[in-house]
Parts: C-alpha cells; structure tokens; sequence
C-alpha cells in the first residue's frame, strides 16, 4: 500500500512537470519573434490553450521574462480568487499591485486589471461606496491610450465609468450615473464595432446592457423611465445577435440574456401602469429555459412583487439561501434591504405568517453583524486603502456626498427593520388569541360547508336508460355553485347554477337558490316560469348586496327524449351529436336570476336528446388559471369532450377533473367548479 501512494505521488510530480515543461516550451516557441512582453490577453489565452492553472502559467512566463513579476502577482491572484475562491488574499494581492506608484506603462496596464477585480470583490460583498471610490481613483490615474492595447484590459477600463455610474445610481445620483453608463456604452459599441468578431462583440454589449439595467431603482419613475430605456436598446441587439448564423452564436447565454431582458422590461412595465404589456413579457420570459432554473425562478419575484401577486413572489424566493451561497454573498445591509426585507413583505401579504415570523427573527439576527461589518470593517479598509493617495476636491467631494447617502439608507434600513420588529412583537402577543379565534372560525366553516355539501345531491338515479352524475368543488370553505335534480315519475327537473361572488355571502344566496328551485320543480312547472318565480323572489329591494346567479334549468322526458329548458345568463352547455362529436348549444339570451325585478325568461326545447350526452358547467372549469394566469379555455373543453370515448356521466366528469387540475400545476383555485353530465337511451 505505502509503495503504491509513493508511486503515484511520483506520477502526479512526473505529470506536473511535463505540462510545466510543455507550457514554456509553447511560450518559448508563441514569444521568440517577440522582443515585448506578454500581453493579459494573451497570458489569458496560453492558460485556457493548455488547459493549465493560471499561477503556474504565470510562474513559467515569468522565469523566461515575457511577463513582470506584476502581472505574474496578478495571475497568481486571479487563480487565488476564481478558482480557489479565496476573495481575502486575492484582495490583498489586488491592493498591493494598485498601490504600486513607480509602475511602468506595462504594469500600469496590470493595475487596470487587478482594479476592476478589486472592484468584483468589493461589489459582491455591498461595499459599494468602496467600489466607487476606487473606480473615480482609477479613472483620474490612467486614460483610455493606456488600454488600448490590450482588448481585455480595454474592457476592464470601461468597467471603471460602470462601477461609478452603479454606485452613483444606487445612491440616488441616477442622473449623474447616467452620464457614466453612457460613456461606458459610447465606448464599448465605439471600440466593438472594430472587432471583426461580430459575434463575441455584440455578447459583450448584451452582457454590459444587462449589467446597466439590474442596476437602476425599480421603485421610483426616474429608474423606470431609465431601465426602459436601456432594454429597448438590449432588444435591439437581440434582433441583431439572431440574424447571425446559429454557429457563431452561442444560445445558452443568449438565453439567459433574454430571461433577464424580458423579466425585467415585465416589472418596468407594470411599474409604469403597462399591465398588459407586461403580462406579455412576462409570458416571453417564461418562455426562455432560464426561467426554469433555480435563478430564474428567483429572478421571477422582481415582476411578480410588482404585480402585486404575493403567492407567486413568496414562492419564487423559496431557494435565495442557495442562489446567495452559490455566489458567495455576504450577509450586508444592502443584502439585509434588498432581499430579505422583500422576502419578509411577499410572504406577510401573502398570509403566510409563520414564515414571515422566522424571516422577521432572522432580519433581526443578522442586522447587528451586518453593520459592524460595515461600520468597522470597511471604515478601517478606507482609511487603509486611501489614507496615503492624494485626492483632489472633486474625489473629495464625491467620496463625501457617497458616504452621506450611505447614512441616509442606513437609517432608512434600520427604521425599517424597527417597523419589522415592532410588527412581530405585537404579533407574537396577539398570536394565542388570533390562534383561538382562527380555529374556532375554522370550525364555523367547516361545519357550514357539510351543510352546504348535504344541500346538493350525493345520490343520483339508477333507473334503465338514465346515466346521470354530477360534482362540485368550493374554491374557498364554502361557495356559491349549486346543482339539483327532482325526479317526478317520468319526468326529471335538472339544475346547475353559479352566484356571484364566493364565500360566506354566495354560499347563503345559494341555498335560497336551491331552495327555490325544489319547491318550484315540485309544483310541476316549466323550466321558464320557475326561473321567472325564483327572479322575483331573489331580486328587488331584498337583494341589497346586489347579488345574483346564472341558472341553467332542464325538464327532460325520460320516455320520448323531449327536453324543455331555460338559461338565465349561464355558459352554453355542451351537447353531443353524431358519433359523441360535441358543440355549444346554441341558446336565447336570458338575464341572470336576481338582477331585475318582473323579467319574463323564455324557454326553448329540443325534440329528443337520446343519444346525446348533455354536459353542464360552471365557468370554474374553462377559466380555471395556471400559476401563469393562462385559462383553460373552451376550446381546450370542446377538444376534450371530442375525444373522450363516452362510458358513463361519472367518467366524463372525472376526466375534465382531472384536465382542470393539471392545468392548474399546483395553483390555488380562482373559482368553484362544478359540473354535470347527463345521458337518456
């Protein structure tokens, strides 16, 4: 065993060695009719070449002196900080090359590079006040000629005017921050539109015009108006990204591209008042295979908030925890604000107390660690990092106006979470009596609801040529559907209503409902002089709430097929023909029973249905919603019923059950379902 892990400690010694050797060998050979040193994009490219670490790369390109042991110190802290994921030292290793002050013009280009990781590290961890600093520094110390030699330097010099427009935009400087974004832009498209890589130079606008959008403030007209503004222009370079031929484009990213793009033009919308535009992009968004992902289920709850749609909103941060580990987020004051003070108000409106509780103690918990690491932590970092540069009036005064906003928020955050805590407590005071009272309302409901399930048939005929079946499903406790059936010899009276509104109110005008239509039906009359009966009786000066039901009433002659029938403002049933191929039946318009005192209903009839299954529904069925608000539509229930081989009533209704539920994926009901489904041979 010994002898076997020395040998292969001698193989990994042997393997490490020839790649080494092959790498300088590569870099002798790529820089022999060099007489200048190796540029970052090309130390970038050597390591991606041969698929090595990019600190024993550099260690190799230092020995030949095609590098400077400043950029052998970068690439040592750029594999320290991607790849190890050690964001201290790579920091430390970051603020030694920038603090260098007798740097040549190549190493000076170094210091463009080991600021804008600088500035990923301190944007990653909140400390945006820090970056932006750091970002005004650099622009005054070097110039756009310094990187214009290096593309990838190049790009890491535009990030310095975007990390001074984001923090002047996150604190309240949109206008000023502007004025960098677009500097940031003018250059990036200037210098792109050179590339001979269309491809590569439009992925690189995209991912800037991104990056400009998630910055602005979503919650003021300003910073709508603005992010607008910035994705009219990414939905233009998406049209000019697809007319490239799908092998120089690259879909994965382009996808996610688009998932950011349109999730947020759907939030800037609805911020706007633009609700259907909105829904639109929304629906754009859910198209994209990034919304299906862990992040792009996150991502969700910027519109869904704005829409207003708690349920939604609580759902799609379920997995935050995960999506901030992955990223390694620091719990910050801006992480504190942001996220979990959003998630605390999307599950409070959303009714899920319980929840909003634990985010409440855990808001709580981390506030004080949050700000002495900012207060502590950072002040020490700035006195550090800056004590010993010389800043002009300008720097000055910018630094000055950051911090004091910085103290704004802060304060906004903390009366905040005093608000969130101050809710709790009085919550958790009241929460044994509220427990109480839920429970005994609870109890109240559900002994209202067996009232109400007992008022509808249970049972239904078994007589010889009849296959009769019906069900119905409350969206709340109790609801206002009803159906009936009276069987008066050879004569079967059939109903199926649905009342305005749901709950309590609906459910007791349902009874009255019911009620009526038993005792009328047992007097032998017609299908319209009942529901001209029950219009009397339900409305006038009684009916305060205003209140009313779509009836469908039917008198079917079990022996010749003859069916009489009345529709007072309900859907058109659905009625089988030729080979069970089914239609809406064509009906009179009747108003809904209750709305307008001394109406005569007319009534119509049907020769014989025999033959012909009858299927009878509220609109709980073809406007039932999915979590994207899509109905189910009466296209999808005539597709349904054309296609379903008919057995019994039961298994046509089980069926449409079935179908319903699917669709909803989980949704909550918007409405009560019922429906019946009859047959006479």
């Amino acid at each position: 065993m010994l002898i076997t892990r020395c040998n292969a400690k001698l193989m990994v010694a042997f393997t490490l060695s020839a790649l080494l050797m092959a790498i300088t060998l590569s870099c002798q050979n790529e820089t022999k009719k060099r007489s200048d040193r190796v540029s970052l994009s090309e130390a970038f490219l050597l390591s991606d070449k041969h698929q090595a670490r990019y600190d024993l790369v550099s260690d190799s390109l230092y020995e030949m002196g095609a590098i400077s042991s400043v950029m052998r110190d970068f690439l040592h802290g750029y594999y320290v900080m991607y790849e190890g994921m050690n964001y201290d030292r790579a920091d430390t290793i970051f603020q030694k090359i920038i603090n260098l002050s007798d740097a040549d013009k190549y190493d000076r280009m170094v210091q463009i590079a080991a600021i804008r990781e600088r500035l990923l590290i301190l944007r990653n961890r909140g400390y945006y006040e820090t970056a932006t600093i750091l970002a005004l520094d650099a622009l005054k110390r070097f110039s756009i000629d310094e990187a214009n030699d290096d593309d990838t330097v190049y790009d890491y010099y535009l990030d310095l005017y975007f990390n001074v427009g984001l923090g002047m935009t996150m604190h309240g400087e949109e206008e000023n921050g502007e004025k960098y974004y677009e500097k940031c832009y003018e250059l990036n498209t200037s210098k792109q539109n050179k590339t001979g890589d269309k491809s590569f130079a439009l992925m690189r606008r995209m991912i800037l015009l991104y990056q400009i959008i998630q910055s602005h403030n979503s919650d003021s007209h300003t910073g709508l108006v603005m992010m607008k503004r910035w994705i009219d222009r990414q939905e233009k370079t998406f049209a000019e990204y697809e007319t490239l031929p799908e092998k120089d484009r690259n879909d994965v990213s382009f996808d996610q591209l688009k998932g950011h793009a349109y999730i947020d033009k759907a939030r800037v919308l609805q911020g706007l008042g633009r609700d259907a535009e909105a829904v639109e992009a929304y629906q754009k968004y859910l198209a994209t295979n990034w919304a299906k992902t862990t992040s792009g289920v996150v991502n969700s709850c910027y519109y869904l908030g704005a829409a207003k749609r708690w349920e939604e909103a609580s759902r799609s941060l379920e997995k935050i925890d995960e999506v901030l580990m992955s990223f390694g987020t620091e719990m910050s004051l801006d992480v504190v604000r942001d996220i979990y003070l959003q998630k605390y108000k999307y599950n409070l409106m959303a009714g899920h107390r319980d929840t909003a509780n634990v985010l409440a103690n855990r808001i709580c918990q981390n506030l004080d660690s949050a700000l002495s690491r900012y207060v502590h932590g950072k002040s020490a970092e700035l006195a550090t990092i800056y004590e010993t540069q010389q800043k002009d009036a300008e720097i000055a005064k910018q630094k000055n106006s950051l911090l004091q906003t910085r103290v704004v928020a802060l304060l906004v955050a903390i009366v905040l979470l005093t608000v969130v805590f101050v809710v709790y407590s009085i919550w958790r005071r009241r929460a044994a009596k509220m427990k109480a009272a839920q429970d005994r309302i609870e109890g109240e409901l559900q002994i209202a609801r067996n009232i109400q399930m007992s008022m509808v048939p249970s049972v239904f005929p078994e007589l010889e040529g009849l296959d009769m079946y019906a069900s119905m499903s409350p969206a709340k406790e109790v609801g206002g559907d009803l159906y009936g059936y009276l069987l008066l010899g050879d004569k079967l009276y059939f109903a199926l209503g649905d009342v305005s509104g749901k709950g309590v109110p609906a459910s007791l005008f349902m009874a009255q409902a019911t009620r009526l239509f038993m005792t009328l039906a047992k007097q032998g009359m017609m299908p319209a002089e009942i529901c001209t009966s029950m219009n009397d009786a339900l409305s006038g000066d009684d009916n305060e709430n205003g209140m009313f039901v779509t009836f469908w009433l039917g008198l079917l002659d079990l022996q010749t097929g003859h069916l009489d029938f009345c529709n007072a403002g309900h859907n058109p049933p659905v009625i089988g023909g030729g080979a069970n191929q089914g239609d809406f039946l064509k009906m009179q318009p009747n108003a809904p029973i209750g709305l307008f005192p001394g109406l005569e209903y007319v009534g119509e009839e049907i020769d014989s249905v025999k033959g012909r299954p009858l299927f009878i529904y509220t609109d709980g069925l073809n406007e039932a919603e999915d979590p994207e608000q899509r109905q189910f539509g009466d296209e999808r229930l005539l597709d349904i019923l054309r296609n379903t081989h008919f057995d019994t009533a039961r298994q046509v209704i089980e069926t449409l059950a079935a179908e319903v539920a699917a669709h909803r994926q989980g949704a909550e009901p918007n409405d009560d379902l019922t429906m019946l489904c009859l047959r006479v041979s």
